[in-house]
């Protein structure tokens, strides 16, 4: 019972069968009131109508009119089950009627009650309404309310069977609800339990129906698909860290032997210092680069945010980058459109624009053009760096943005394949979007963000 107390499936099953029976109880509340109630009415009218005729034949013609009448009312098969009529002279002696006994007859004219009266010498409930004359002698007409009785019972257990009924179907329905629903709760809750264990690539089935359900279990799939994803860039990380922090500790370790070797020549131990040095602050670098992205992607840096005229940071870098571009007999050209702002940092987003231009300047290759660019609409500001060396092949495209990912798999050039990664984050955090395109040649890389 405490299981079930705390079952949202079981509470919403019973909500459901207490609400469904709660209508039933309504409609049949409405239903038998309305029926008997419309009965009721009709017999009253019809009593009413009668009474006042025959009022009218007394008022006209007499007493003796009006005993013809009642005799003819009597007499004429007509309501022979149910019709009740009582002629009394002043004195209270019955002149005519099919009444044999009756109680005392109320003081107020004209009224409508509801009495047990003798019927042809049968107890009957009867409905009758009374009228006094002038001349002191009373008229009753009535009907028997047995058959009214009768179908009033009869609509009652009929409406009885149809609640019972009703309790009957609501109870399955609310089974089959609970049933329902707990099979798509508990597909849900299996994955979930074997996700905890170690599946990761545990899916919930795809159901038929498109209800909230359904959305949520393509959510948590969703989510899935990101978890197994972080989970499996987690495990590359690690190796690829592990694989870069040997081979120059390696390579480090085995500096330092050579130089201590006997002769120790301080020459020798000079050179290995400095190669050490040199591949400590590589290893530091590296580090910083996680850190990097390890802040963007916390969003700490946010509260460093202001209204950024990109303009000034596209000269300063073309100011720098051109020299080295040249150098190597590059083409550096810059294109801005109007004063584009965006809300951002300033650092982060020359780091951004620097790692792009250091790519582009890397592996497009001498004699290469790189063109910078900013266009604005409305809504957004698109910086492009676009070079038009061997670019990135199209099926490595999706995975540049991924930590150490590496196009030469070699690892033959220098680098630790965490540039791209570093633009991500950053971009991610100004809640912009990064676009690696193929140029035909060269690669395009765009970065979409708010306009201020």
């Amino acid at each position: 019972m405490t299981s079930l107390r705390h079952s949202i499936v079981f509470r919403l099953a019973l909500g459901y069968g207490l609400l469904f029976l709660l209508s039933i109880g309504i409609i049949s509340m409405v239903f038998y009131v309305g029926t008997a109630g419309l009965l009721a009415r009709n017999t009253d009218r019809q009593i009413v109508a009668i009474a006042h005729q025959l009022e009218q034949v007394h008022d006209r013609s007499g007493t003796d009119a009006l005993l013809q009448a009642i005799h003819t009312l009597l007499t004429d098969d007509k309501d022979v089950e149910t019709e009740v009529y009582l002629l009394l002279d002043p004195h209270g002696k019955k002149l005519i009627g099919n009444l044999t006994a009756w109680p005392s007859l109320p003081s107020a004219n004209d009224a409508l009650i509801k009495t047990q009266v003798q019927r042809l010498g049968r107890n009957s409930t009867s409905r009758l309404l009374v009228h006094r004359f002038d001349d002191g002698s009373q008229l009753m007409v009535g009907r028997d309310l047995l058959e009214q009785h009768q179908l009033e019972r009869m609509i009652l257990t009929a409406l009885t069977i149809g609640g019972l009924l009703g309790l009957l179907l609501a109870m399955l329905g609310a089974l089959l609800f609970r049933a329902q629903l707990r099979a798509r709760l508990a597909a849900i809750q299996q994955t979930t339990q074997d996700v905890s264990a170690g599946n990761l690539s545990r899916r919930i089935a795809p159901a038929r129906a498109r209800d909230e359900l359904a959305s949520i279990a393509r959510d948590i799939n969703y989510m899935l698909d990101d978890i197994e994803r972080l989970m499996d860039t987690a495990r590359n990380v690690s190796n690829t860290i592990a694989h870069d922090l040997r081979t120059p500790l390696g390579r480090i370790r085995g500096a330092l032997e050579d130089a201590l070797q006997p002769p120790a020549l301080p020459a020798r131990l000079h050179e290995a210092s400095h190669y050490a040095i040199d591949e400590i602050d590589n290893l530091i670098g590296l580090f910083e680069k996680l850190l990097q992205i390890a802040e963007a992607e916390s969003g700490v840096r946010r509260q460093r945010f202001e209204r950024l005229s990109l303009r000034p940071v596209m000269d300063d870098l073309l100011e720098l980058y051109q020299p080295v571009a040249e150098a190597q007999g590059m083409h550096l050209s810059l294109d801005v459109d109007d004063a584009p702002s965006v809300h951002a940092d300033r650092d982060l987003i020359a780091n951004v624009l620097a790692n792009l231009l250091d790519n582009a300047i890397k592996y497009a290759g001498s004699g290469a053009r790189i063109r910078l660019s900013i266009q604005q609409d409305a809504q957004q500001v698109r910086m492009v760096v676009q070079d038009n060396g061997p670019g990135i092949p199209p099926e490595a495209i999706g995975r540049a943005t991924e930590r150490f990912f590496r196009v030469d798999n070699s690892r033959s050039q220098r680098g630790n394949g965490l540039g791209l990664s570093i633009v991500a984050a950053v971009v991610s955090l100004h809640r912009g979007q990064l676009i690696l395109e193929d140029a035909h040649p060269g690669l395009k890389a765009s970065i979409l963000l708010p306009r201020a």
